[in-house]
């Protein structure tokens, strides 16, 4: 598809990075040591081993550093708020566990260069997305690297995009083209890797990737999680002709690929570990906040308060302020006699009632609540603080339950868009299939079958619940053993209202089934996935897009424990293995369920599903 988005189009032009060290012990200090430079070639000297803060005239810069269990945290921040492009805000994340986060931002939506900081980090550090390695400069890759290639647009754990270009036989142009790359890719650095292929090398990615592949003298752009078996993915990343980018100037096809990569950047979602870093920065500052409260003020229930009386109020000018008056310091030769007699006969009869001598709140609280002690301010000022602390703290973990709730929501909408096209593409092919048979059975003059309605007995009866599904697989183990937990299946089946999670898990079954049959007839001899991507004729599946043939190396490294569920001993010793393919079952809200399952058809020959419930805990996971 053909990007064709206007270059001057509004929207995020924030620098946004997210970057992983192979040192990780190196990180900290590097980061701060490369801040205090940056600094320092701004004309600002900083010295963050005698200081955390430095102010002058419009610029506030500061180190600040943060311990949270087993790692060490550092944020650099640099606010720049007297510039005649308003407020520049310039801010490093980073943690001793090996990443760094940079964001820089402007106050009235000035577009955001690369900044230097992001290139002394590159230059000082060996630093990666995932597998892909971030340089300030564009890397140029023949046929030994298509392999590493389809490996970095294939990885989901890749935050950045990748700028694919392709050449073609013409040798007088190759150099020419790729200095122009060079030129058209300058502000993505950090936010992407900018790759220029040899003409071999563009061939051979063309029969690797097919629809997915970039034509010569291309440029393509593509996103996290390429999945060349889906041909509706390769809808997501778009590619420059040949004309654009010979007719278009430099200027605005660099700007192109720079709002393309902020764009990006701006929707993509934070790791949690970046998350959980800059929400214990801001309760550190919270709390700080409060405990830096200055000396108690005079509360308002210690004041004396007096009632005036109806005369008073009458006599006062209408724009006058409201005064604190002492109805017995009141001159009552200039009030009105009878009114102000009466006031005081009221009050009188208060005084005496209640035995007080003077009407105050104090004085009223006292007399009406005996025994009652008024509050001290201090006693005052710390319920009022304790009751900011507390107000404070809600509204953090409600802005925090917030946010995950968005991260939860943008992910999910991903799929469901994702999903949809795939059943659009399906819902078409099946609409042509319809047309085709009842035109061939019309010709035969079989019109009842040709226009009729499938009979009742051919549709598929799907259980209504997981738990029943469940329940359905214990009784016919021959293929399909469930080892799994029954109560993380009834956790899906509370939120599966639409019974959408049930039904993708029945159909993940169906192809299960059909897998181990088409290899019980000789008609296949690979493992699932290639099965679904290329399944023989006269097999039932389900969409390869809802497969996931394993987890990523950081998701194991992380979170490996979760994806470890129970098999028989014949299958393994210990009774336990790691699933890590699985079947993604539908989109609901926060729970986005699952299916993980080991195929061990060249052992026992059956397949054993370990999990179904809630999406196991990854790298973007709350």
């Amino acid at each position: 598809m053909v990007e064709t988005e206007d270059p001057d189009a509004l929207g995020p032009r924030d620098y946004r990075a997210f970057m992983r060290t192979e040192t990780p012990q190196l990180t900290l200090p590097t980061v701060q040591d490369q801040f205090v430079t940056w600094l320092r070639d701004k004309g600002i000297d900083f010295d963050s081993t005698n200081r955390v803060e430095f102010m002058a005239r419009g610029v506030r810069a500061s180190v600040v550093e943060h311990t949270r269990g087993h790692d060490d945290y550092v944020r650099c921040r640099l606010v720049e708020s007297e510039t005649p492009q308003g407020t520049w805000c310039t801010e490093v994340v980073a943690s001793s566990a090996g990443w760094i986060d940079l964001t820089v931002t402007n106050s009235e939506g000035y577009f955001v260069a690369v900044p230097k900081l992001a290139r002394y980090l590159m230059q000082a550090l060996d630093v990666r997305d995932a597998s892909m390695q971030l340089l300030d400069e564009v890397k140029q890759w023949d046929i030994n690297e298509v392999d590493r290639l389809v490996e970095l647009l294939e990885d989901q754990d890749r935050h950045g995009l990748v700028f694919v270009a392709g050449t073609g036989d013409e040798p007088d142009l190759y150099e020419a083209f790729r200095k122009r790359v060079s030129t058209w890719t300058r502000e993505v650095f950090g936010m992407a890797q900018s790759i220029v292929l040899t003409p071999r090398a563009t061939q051979m990615l063309s029969d690797r990737l097919g629809y997915h592949a970039v034509g010569p003298w291309m440029l393509r752009t593509y996103y996290p999680g390429v999945a060349p078996a889906q041909i509706v993915d390769s809808r997501r990343h778009r590619y420059l002709t040949t004309a654009t980018l010979a007719n278009e100037k430099d200027w605005r096809l660099r700007q192109l690929l720079a709002n393309t990569a902020r764009r990006h950047a701006a929707t993509r979602l934070d790791p949690t570990e970046v998350i959980r870093a800059k929400r214990a920065f801001a309760r550190a500052e919270t709390r700080a906040l409060l405990a830096a409260f200055g000396e108690p003020t005079p509360s308002d229930r210690d004041r004396t308060e007096v009632v005036p009386s109806p005369a008073v109020i009458s006599a006062a000018p209408t724009d006058a302020k409201p005064q604190a008056l002492d109805l017995e310091d009141i001159d009552t030769d200039r009030a009105e006699p009878p009114a102000v007699a009466a006031a005081e006969a009221q009050l009188d009869l208060i005084r005496l009632v209640l035995g007080i001598t003077s009407i105050t709140r104090v004085a009223l609280e006292q007399a009406i609540h005996p025994g009652h002690t008024a509050p001290s301010p201090e006693s005052l000022r710390s319920g009022a603080l304790q009751a900011a602390s507390l107000r404070i703290k809600e509204q953090l973990d409600r802005i925090e339950e917030l946010e995950d709730f968005r991260r939860d929501a943008v992910r999910a909408l991903e799929d469901q868009q994702l999903e949809r096209a795939e059943l659009q593409d399906d819902l078409e092919k099946s609409r042509r299939t319809v047309r085709w048979l009842r035109d061939r059975f019309a010709e035969m003059s079989d019109y009842e079958t040709a226009f009729g309605e499938a009979p009742e007995d051919t549709l598929e009866t799907y259980p209504a619940s997981c738990v029943e599904l469940i329940d359905r697989l214990g009784k016919d183990q021959d293929v399909l053993v469930f080892t799994g937990d029954r109560n993380k299946a009834r956790v899906v089946d509370d939120a599966d209202t639409l019974q959408l999670a049930v039904r993708s898990a029945w159909e993940a079954c169906i192809a299960l089934r059909e897998y181990v049959r088409a290899r019980n007839d000789g008609n296949w001899d690979n493992g699932v996935d290639q099965f679904l991507k290329n399944r023989p004729e006269g097999y039932d599946g389900i969409s390869a897009g809802k497969h996931g043939a394993t987890e990523t190396a950081v998701t194991m490294k992380q979170f490996g424990g979760e994806r470890i569920f129970p098999v028989p001993a014949e299958v393994s010793s210990e009774q336990v293995i790691a699933m890590k393919a699985h079947f993604k079952l539908a989109s609901i809200g926060m729970l986005s369920p699952r299916m993980h399952y080991h195929d061990d058809y060249t052992n026992t020959g059956k397949i054993y599903i370990g999990y179904i419930g809630r999406h196991l805990t990854n790298t973007m996971t709350n």
